[in-house]
Parts: structure tokens; sequence; C-alpha cells
């Protein structure tokens, strides 16, 4: 007996902390459904016309960066990203592209980026978060907001 209620005990104040965790949510402002991308202004580049510089196997996925020829002569010379350029990371599973994530520098700041996600044919993955892309790239501030930049900046064709 005493088993049972410290089990229904257990019970309630786990479903009042789940209340409470919901409550303070809706009060700051913050929504118990999950996040999707959100509209911005970052545009599908002409990738065609981009170069491969650098994979990265992560897990299973094999991730192909790639950015235009003439962002990565600048970032070879020292030169910040460019207003405008995209980096892209083509992310491959089973050796088929799974998504695309597309990183565009839009304005002078070194955290002026925005992302989004998209499907093999160039739709926009709306189910993605793209809020946890900009809170991981933040902490690559020194490196342009990128995690591959040596590897853009000492890359030769």
């Amino acid at each position: 007996m005493r088993e049972k209620m410290i089990h229904f005990m257990l019970a309630v104040v786990s479903g009042l902390l789940v209340l409470l965790g919901a409550t303070v949510m809706l009060l700051v402002g913050g929504s118990p459904s999950r996040a999707f991308a959100e509209t911005n202004s970052v545009t599908f580049p002409p990738i065609e016309q981009f170069v491969h510089y650098t994979t990265v196997e992560r897990g299973d996925s094999t991730e192909h960066m790639m950015a235009s020829p003439a962002t990565l002569a600048l970032l070879k010379a020292g030169s910040p990203v460019p207003v405008g350029s995209h980096l892209v990371l083509v992310d491959y599973r089973n050796g088929s592209v799974f998504r695309y994530f597309v990183s565009q520098k839009v304005g002078e700041g070194v955290g002026d980026w925005q992302f989004q996600w998209f499907h093999p044919d160039r739709s926009i993955k709306s189910e993605e978060s793209t809020a946890r892309c900009y809170a991981c790239h933040r902490s690559r501030q020194d490196s342009q907001f990128m995690f591959t930049l040596t590897d853009a900046q000492s890359f030769t064709n």
C-alpha cells in the first residue's frame, strides 16, 4: 500500500512539473510546439557553378561543402565572406542527396548570416529548424561562422 502511495505521489508531482514548465514557456513567449524553418531571404544558389572544397563525414551523412570560386578566392586572400555569398552543405545519405543546407551572408557583420534547409528538389524543407543552425554556428564567430574556413582558405583546384 505504501509503495502504491509513493508511486501515486511521484506521478502527481511529475504532472505538476510538466504543467508548471508549460505555463512558464507560455508566459515567456515560448511554445510547446515544434520549431520550423522561418521565412527569410535565403535563396538557393546556382550550385552547378560552385566548387566542392571539402568533405565532412558525420555519422551516416557525407557532407560536401561548396562555395563559388569567387568566394573561395576571397577567403584564400584573407578577406571576409562577402555579403550575398552562399555556402552550401550537400548532405548525402546512402549515396543520394538527402538535403541541402544553405548559408547566406546577408550583412557586413560577422554574425549577419541566414540559414535554410532545402529538399533534394531544392524546395524549402520547412520542417527543419534553422534556429539551431544559428546557435551552433555562433560558436564559430572567430572563423566567420564557418566550421570549414581553414579548408576553404587552403583549397586548391
